[in-house]
């Protein structure tokens, strides 16, 4: 009877040498997320989501943000983790994905920020918070608060806005105008 490789099988995953997921490599778990194995992935995520976390609020500074870039990061790392040509390298791979993600979001925000500073909007104090734009925006009708979140939030052009929604050019620009004119009553209280 010949040397056989010692494997173990455990549920519907195979671990390989016998080592539980948690003993192995990063190199392995790596292999094995791109050959399916979802629980591969979620040893990874297990691994690396704190650190993943961490690095995301020490860029944004804010909790909220940091735990939603956070999941953002490990749903592109695994959407993506075809594209890592050396497996030992994910902790790099998936900060790097993080990283970028966490200057993506700031360049919206400061993007957003010039824009309502562009058009200053009041309440009855004189001023407007972040909060309160961001609840009327979410008060805006669907066919409104799509179209503006995609060009102010996603910086998509209108022509590329039409395309995605199924609608024409002026279409698009024309919600947009009123998506801007009912969140102007909204802020001031008053018409344009």
């Amino acid at each position: 009877m010949g040397c056989l490789p010692f494997v173990i099988i455990c549920g519907n995953r195979q671990l390989s040498e016998g080592l539980s997921l948690d003993e192995q490599s990063d190199g392995m778990l790596v292999s094995a997320v791109k050959k399916g194995d979802k629980r591969a992935f979620a040893e990874l995520v297990r691994r690396y989501y704190k650190l993943v976390f961490s690095v995301c609020f020490g860029i944004l500074g804010n909790a909220d943000d940091a735990e939603d870039i956070a999941q953002d990061t490990m749903l592109s790392g695994y959407l993506k983790i075809r594209d890592l040509h050396k497996a030992g390298h994910f902790s790099g791979w998936i900060l790097r994905i993080a990283r970028n993600l966490c200057i993506d979001l700031l360049r919206r925000k400061k993007h957003v920020k010039a824009i309502l500073a562009e058009h200053t909007f009041e309440n009855n104090q004189g001023q407007v918070s972040e909060p309160d734009i961001q609840q009327q925006i979410r008060k805006l009708p669907l066919e409104l608060r799509l179209p503006l979140v995609m060009y102010y939030f996603e910086k998509r052009d209108a022509r590329t806005i039409a395309e995605k929604l199924n609608l024409s050019h002026s279409n698009v620009c024309s919600r947009l105008r009123e998506a801007r004119r009912q969140l102007h009553v909204f802020l001031t209280g008053r018409e344009k």
